[in-house]
């Protein structure tokens, strides 16, 4: 089963600018006519290549265009258009290069990266269907809003990082799309957010959830002195940050509030606390490798049956706080595509 935790790589802004650096003191090149000097095109023409016979005729890379966004936000959104063609993404000479060949490369080059393409289109899909089957809408103005709101931002940061370079410029050399289509393709981006965060949230919301911290440690001796301590009143998330060996140590090994489907060691106790109580230390697998845990009960909340449009600004407002995790996306697509399967077996009796 595909891990959906190999989610694509997400590249942060400093190694945006890294990355368009390079590509600036590339196109800055060499005297012109040296070696495979590359001179400078605008946005929307295409850089040439020189040597010292002159111009070779360069490839022709397709600009990226955002997809077509169906009107109203729907759930649609994150489905694959069922008249969808293998477009051209390049041409070089006569040979033209297709999406289905950029996969195929992408594979063999980079097997996580590719298949993690695919472990996202499946999240995408249980999402759409379950947005359908329970009336879950993103809201225009809201998406509008928190697009334009991340541009503002990153066109601070180009301004104040990137002296001289137009934001136009710094949108197609980095994503290789003009910029108004760069904004249609945040926008469908920011729906899909949205759309995943909700169902997310929204399923989760509907039924009984604890909310805990734990603890993660190779020592069953470091894990016991926790419990220890916080039996007579230390700080979990304190002793968390101190000695888990998760990443989450640093909100204090808090996880977001779960279900009895959650795919994590510390489902398999948390439903047996009490608020304020600490688990006892237990083994369990993690990273390829028994660990130690330890759980620190928070709260139940009870699960509500409640319509999505009742909990909206709710569940705007906990996402903010939280947003969605990778164990979060991995745990929902494992539990559903489980489900499924299941179903399917038998029905197949």
């Amino acid at each position: 089963m595909p891990d959906v935790r190999r989610q694509p790589c997400v590249v942060s802004f400093a190694g945006q600018l890294a990355f368009l650096a390079v590509l600036l003191a590339s196109c800055a090149g060499g005297p012109s006519g040296s070696p495979g000097t590359v001179v400078a095109a605008p946005p929307g023409s295409t850089p040439v290549v020189q040597n010292d016979q002159g111009p070779l005729p360069p490839p022709k890379v397709a600009a990226s265009v955002a997809p077509a966004m169906a009107d109203g936000f729907g759930p649609e959104i994150l489905l694959p258009r069922e008249d969808a063609k293998d477009d051209e993404v390049a041409r070089v000479g006569d040979l033209v290069l297709r999406q289905s060949h950029a996969f195929t490369r992408l594979l063999s080059a980079n097997p996580n990266l590719a298949l993690s393409a695919v472990d996202l289109l499946i999240f995408d899909v249980l999402v759409a269907r379950h947005a359908e089957q329970f009336g879950v809408r993103v809201s225009e103005a809201r998406v509008l809003e928190l697009a334009a709101s991340e541009e503002r931002e990153l066109r601070r940061q180009v301004k104040a990082e990137l002296a001289g370079v137009s934001f136009a410029d710094y949108v197609w050399r980095l994503f290789g799309m003009r910029e108004q289509d760069w904004q249609s393709a945040l926008r469908l981006r920011t729906a899909q957010r949205l759309y995943q965060g909700y169902v997310l949230r929204y399923l989760s919301l509907r039924e009984d959830r604890v909310q805990v911290r734990f603890l993660v440690h190779k020592d069953r001796k470091v894990a016991q002195e926790v419990v220890d301590k916080v039996r007579v009143g230390a700080d979990f998330a304190t002793l968390a940050l101190r000695w888990s060996e998760d990443a989450s140590r640093r909100d204090g090994g808090l996880l977001p509030a779960f279900g009895h489907g959650f795919q994590h060691p510390a489902a398999t106790r948390a439903f047996d606390l009490k608020k304020g109580d600490v688990s006892e230390p237990f083994e369990a697998q993690w990273g390829g490798e028994q660990r130690w845990f330890v759980i620190y009960c928070l709260e139940h909340r009870p699960g509500r049956d409640l319509p999505f449009e009742a909990v909206r600004d709710e569940i705007d407002a906990d996402l903010e706080r939280m947003p969605v995790t990778p164990l979060e996306t991995s745990a929902y697509t494992m539990r559903w595509r489980n489900e499924e399967e299941a179903e399917a077996r038998d029905s197949g009796k």
